[in-house]
């Protein structure tokens, strides 16, 4: 075997060097580009916890309660407290000693919908008192919306949907105003406790008014199968679905919206072949 020039011995060395600088440069240029992905991430889910008001306690879900109540278990001290949602008032679903109110249920199922637990959430507290005489903490609660990509506050989401009323015994106030504009806007589209006249009032719900009006309506729809306006139901909570029910319990739906039939075709619904 003939032995290698010098000259060639070279040309093989610097090649080898080359081939090992491209190859590092690659590895740079891919750790580069990983390393920008995480930044972005953490860059975007940094802005992302922006939205939640400053001073916030961090927590997460482990019972929901009923719709206006939740069990949460505090980050720093893993201690499990009740939270009483400000300015919120849903219908009665365990009261003792007495049924569940008319879309009590509903708004139950909506806030489990919503609040899954083991979810991280963030508590925002008011001026004054943290707690009420009961010890339950009171503030207004922030969950992270997939569906909106965001942090929003679940006072006003329930309060939107139409399962709750704005109500306070208590003197924090701090977001009155943009419940109040949730509030008008689920009045507006009477939806759920909206949907019966009287039903809800400036001390809560009167089942009365539900159980006279809601009769009276369901008489008036048996006359008017045929008619554009009756009273339909579309799914509630998180479901994307675009169908319309004849009755709330359809298909097993939770969280059922009532509205006219003209106001869900405007909405972009269409009636479900099984119900119609």
């Amino acid at each position: 075997m003939k032995l290698l020039s010098t000259k060639k011995i070279k040309t093989l060395l610097l090649s080898s060097v080359l081939s090992l600088s491209l190859f590092l440069g690659g590895c740079s240029s891919l750790d580069t580009i990983l390393n920008s992905n995480v930044t972005q991430q953490s860059e975007a889910l940094n802005k992302s916890k922006l939205e939640i008001p400053e001073g916030s306690e961090e927590a997460s879900v482990e019972r929901v309660v009923d719709g206006d109540t939740m069990k949460l278990k505090l980050k720093n001290s893993n201690e499990v407290i009740t939270l009483r949602l400000l300015l919120v008032d849903t219908p009665e679903s365990v009261k003792p000693g007495m049924d569940p109110q008319a879309y009590a249920i509903e708004a139950s199922n909506f806030a489990k919908e919503v609040l899954q637990v083991n979810d991280t959430v963030y508590i925002e507290y008011d001026s004054g008192s943290k707690t009420d005489r009961y010890g339950r903490h009171l503030g207004y609660l922030w969950y992270y919306s997939k569906e909106n990509n965001s942090w929003q506050m679940f006072n006003k989401t329930i309060i939107e949907k139409g399962f709750a009323r704005v109500g306070y015994i208590y003197s924090q106030k701090k977001h009155l105003d943009t419940l109040n504009e949730a509030q008008d806007k689920a009045k507006n589209s009477k939806l759920n406790i909206w949907s019966v006249d009287g039903y809800v009032t400036d001390k809560g719900f009167d089942m009365d008014a539900y159980n006279k009006n809601s009769s009276s309506s369901s008489i008036s729809n048996n006359y008017s199968e045929n008619s554009s306006d009756r009273i339909v139901y579309v799914n509630g909570g998180t479901s994307s679905s675009n169908k319309y029910h004849s009755s709330e319990h359809a298909h097993n739906m939770k969280g059922a919206i009532t509205m006219k039939e003209s106001q869900a075709k405007s909405k972009g619904y269409v009636p479900c072949k099984i119900c119609y």
